[in-house]
């Protein structure tokens, strides 16, 4: 067997790590993953000194999922974590933070 045969060559990236902040303008909700994960997205009005403010779905898994539910609309985040797209963008957090 050829050795460049038995080594597929695979995309790796390292997901950039972004941090946004926003008020939630739709209230964490618990959703159904395929996984049997928790998982609770919501949505902020995300504010860009680049852009107008815009809608993102902040998604949370596991400790994170329970963090997330644990804030109210109206409230101010600041969410580090990856952005995503999935028909339409989103940010899945490593991290969320009160203001």
């Amino acid at each position: 067997m050829n050795s460049s045969n038995q080594h597929q060559t695979e995309n790796h990236y390292s997901p950039i790590t972004t941090t946004l902040s926003g008020v939630i303008t739709k209230s964490p909700s618990r959703i159904k993953g395929n996984t049997g994960r928790p998982m609770v997205k919501a949505t902020i009005l995300a504010e860009s000194d680049k852009r107008s403010s815009y809608p993102l779905t902040v998604v949370g898994f596991d400790i994170m999922a329970l963090e997330l539910m644990a804030h109210l609309r109206g409230e101010r985040l600041t969410v580090t974590g990856r952005m995503e797209w999935n028909g339409g963008y989103s940010i899945v957090a490593d991290q969320i933070v009160s203001v």
